[in-house]
This record gives structure tokens, C-alpha cells and sequence, in this order.
């Protein structure tokens, strides 16, 4: 039941930040892609509560001081091996490319709303 696309104020709120929900899929993929090695690719809300694309190593994210990029997670996109490896292989890309049709845009909606009050 995941896929399509958020509705409302998160919707409202990537096609301000990012031109289009089209424009920040590829955004969004293009964290995870171009992530070398294991680590994460994130929608997150950065210090003024405006939606940013970062990715992390590891297991950084944006809330730790380690972390090049600091805000609040609002979606998380697991690049380790461990996360498609078995399925997927080295197609990273593929891989991210069918997490997309799986994401729980409601859920995503409800920890956004959460944070923005």
C-alpha cells in the first residue's frame, strides 16, 4: 500500500523546496546513489524548518554533532549492503528505485506533522 506520493502540507512542502515531487525523487535517489559505501540518504528538516536532501556514512544521521548535515529526519533511505544486497546485488540503484514504490507516505506525513506541529 506504499508509493505515489504525500498530500497536503508535506507535499505542499517538497514541491516549494524542491520545484516538483518529481524533482526531488531524483534528488532524494541521487543522495542514496551517489552515497560511496554504506550509510543513509535523508529528508530532513534543517534548523529553520525548511525540507533539505543530505546523505550521511555509517550509521550517522542528522541528529547526531558527528554528522555533516544536522537537522530533524523526517525520511530515511538505508544504503548498506545489508539492506539490499541479498536482492539486489550491486544494483544500487534498482534497488532505490523500488524503495520508492514501497515508501508509507501517510507515516512520513504523520512524523512531519509532528515535528512542524
Amino acid at each position: 500500500t506504499g508509493g505515489g506520493k504525500p498530500s497536503g502540507k508535506l507535499l505542499t512542502a517538497i514541491e516549494s523546496g524542491f520545484n516538483s515531487f518529481d524533482s526531488f525523487k531524483t534528488q532524494f535517489s541521487d543522495a542514496g546513489k551517489n552515497r560511496f559505501g554504506s550509510g543513509w540518504a535523508w529528508l530532513y528538516l534543517d534548523g529553520d524548518k525548511k525540507l533539505k536532501i543530505g546523505s550521511t556514512p555509517n550509521q550517522d544521521n542528522p541528529l547526531m554533532d558527528v554528522s555533516d548535515i544536522k537537522g530533524l529526519p523526517v525520511l530515511g533511505l538505508d544504503v548498506w549492503e545489508h539492506a539490499y544486497y541479498l536482492k539486489y546485488h550491486n544494483k544500487r540503484p534498482e534497488y532505490i528505485t523500488n524503495w520508492c514504490h514501497v515508501v508509507n507516505w501517510k507515516k512520513v506525513q504523520e512524523q512531519f506533522a509532528a515535528i512542524t506541529g
